[in-house]
């Protein structure tokens, strides 16, 4: 062993590494006694302090032991583990055109919402929970005069996205343990989170010429009546109709009688084509048990995470409750930011505008959709920002969406949203984040795959 004074590392540090070192090539075996302190002192011209240090250090990290009255010795080590294979992160394969659900043309959102965004000034001091007082107010005028919902402030409780608002929603309202019908097809991540809350799933077939409230009365009458159920009345998802006034009216009567609650998921609500708007479940009775859920980053930025619930007074207690324990999880500048825009009325005007962007893009979709001969129908034109292709029977709608890919166009099989697939194949395309040309494309790519061509016996 050699200790070189000049270097930047101390006496100690290098008697300590070189231990270690002959440990760790084999050159000191397990049980071979060290030299005692006072001749290790000797041999390297140090203080015995510094060799003691050294010996401390190496006993502390389980490279040497210590035997009273007989010396210092070489410790038994595990034999090391081999090294871990490398993973490897890919990036994601990101398609060229993607038609899939959820996907928003970020060139929409305006340059005035990024101006709002860099005058907004930190803040000293943490946001209500249930939001900020004045983006409570701001979302309360909303709703009553966008969707005819009157509310006061503070039924208003702000959520960062709507998955955190169903989370407050099914801890506040006890849900583990008990039923909670989804739309079957329907919203498939927010049925497994629910089912991730403890709550059991229970479908809930839905049709554009079946009602809804039907369909509700036949799970009573099997003795299954839920104790929540999740709707998209706006704008079903994924099936695309709207709920009628009639069939709303009816859904209000049965959970007034059955003791359940609504989540009305207004899921595209502010986009209508050549359509009458219709009220909110909420809205045709404020009292009923309905709570309205919405969200505004399809109409203003994918980015923003933030929703809202409006919450009937005989639930909103608990509700604000469990908000509280969670903790306010939208920053007072986002808060801010959005009250700004609701008071100014720029929200509205940009819903205008980049309504009359999506009503030019869906026309496009349809126009190019006219001509694939797969495609024997088309569902869901009248509202929100994606549609529903179905395809002739026979057409494997997985491998279309397989085929699709490796084109480079990504959609989705409605099968993915179905909880007992397979059903009669179909495809959901959503037309909010490619722009007319891109549309066209897509489709063109889409009618070229081979099984949009090629025709298989349905399984009997």
């Amino acid at each position: 062993m050699e200790l070189d004074r000049t270097a930047s590392t101390g006496l100690r540090q290098q008697i300590v590494e070189q231990v270690r070192g002959a440990v760790e090539r084999g050159v000191l075996l397990p049980d071979d006694p060290l030299p005692s302190t006072r001749a290790l002192a000797e041999a390297l011209a140090v203080s015995r302090t510094t060799a003691l240090e050294a010996y401390l250090e190496l006993e502390g990290d389980g490279w040497v032991y210590g035997v009273h009255g007989a010396g210092t010795f070489v410790a038994h080590r595990p034999a090391a583990a081999p090294a871990p294979t490398p993973v490897v992160l890919e990036p994601d394969d990101e398609p060229e055109l993607d038609l899939r659900a959820g996907t928003m043309d970020p060139g929409l959102v305006p340059d005035a919402w990024r101006a709002a965004w860099r005058a907004v000034s930190p803040r000293s001091f943490a946001p209500d929970p249930c939001g900020d007082p004045a983006l409570r107010s701001g979302l309360a005028a909303y709703l009553s005069s966008a969707r005819g919902l009157p509310c006061r402030p503070e039924e208003i409780v702000v959520c960062a996205g709507a998955s955190e608002a169903v989370t407050v929603l099914g801890l506040a309202l006890g849900w583990a343990g008990r039923a909670v019908a989804f739309e079957d097809p329907g919203y498939a991540d927010m049925r497994d989170l629910v089912v991730r809350l403890g709550a059991r799933h229970v479908p809930l077939p839905v049709d554009a010429a079946a009602p809804v409230a039907l369909a509700l009365e036949h799970l009573t009458a099997r003795g299954e009546t839920p104790a929540a159920v999740y709707l998209t009345p706006s704008h079903q998802f994924p099936l695309g109709h709207r709920l009628e006034e009639d069939d709303r009216r009816a859904v209000l009567a049965w959970a007034r009688r059955s003791g359940s609650v609504v989540v009305e998921d207004d899921y595209d609500g502010e986009f209508r084509f050549g359509v009458p708007p219709l009220p909110s479940l909420a809205g045709l009775d404020p009292d009923a048990p309905v709570v309205y859920l919405g969200t505004l980053s399809k109409v203003l930025d994918p980015s923003l995470r933030l929703a809202y619930l409006r919450v009937p007074p005989a639930l909103l207690p608990e509700v604000v409750h469990v908000r509280g324990l969670v903790g306010a999880t939208v920053s007072g500048q986002v808060q801010e930011v959005v009250a700004g825009w609701l008071a100014s009325g720029a929200l509205s005007r940009h819903i205008a505008r980049v309504r009359r962007v999506y009503a030019d893009r869906r026309a496009a979709l349809l126009r190019a959709l006219e001509e694939v001969p797969g495609v024997v129908g088309v569902r869901g034109i009248e509202a929100g920002l994606h549609v529903v292709a179905d395809l002739a029977p026979g057409i494997d709608a997985a491998a279309v969406v397989a085929q699709a890919r490796e084109r480079g166009v990504a959609v989705t099989s409605l099968d993915d949203f179905r909880s007992s697939p397979p059903g009669p194949p179909a495809l959901l395309l959503h037309h909010g984040g490619l722009d007319p040309q891109s549309l066209r494309e897509a489709v063109r790519r889409l009618a070229g795959c081979a099984a949009m061509g090629v025709r298989t016996s349905p399984p009997a």
